[in-house]
């Protein structure tokens, strides 16, 4: 695991998602899960739609907000 928001763009290859459901707005680790947003491992700010090699999936059965 990385340090909090240690990693940076670069490092995690942070890049627009090729499929939603592996996108940062359904990913665990961002917060909160709007339009833009904030990564507990990625620096910056962080847009729905990317993706990067940290993604981990939401498995607490939380609805996915709206678009």
């Amino acid at each position: 695991m990385p340090n909090v928001q240690g990693l940076s763009k670069a490092a995690a290859n942070y890049r627009p998602a090729s499929n939603p459901q592996f996108s940062c707005g359904q990913c665990k680790f961002m917060f909160p899960r709007l339009a833009f947003g904030g990564c507990r491992y990625v620096r910056g700010v962080i847009r729905r739609g990317d993706t990067c090699d940290e993604f981990k999936p939401r498995h607490n059965g939380e609805p996915n907000p709206p678009s």
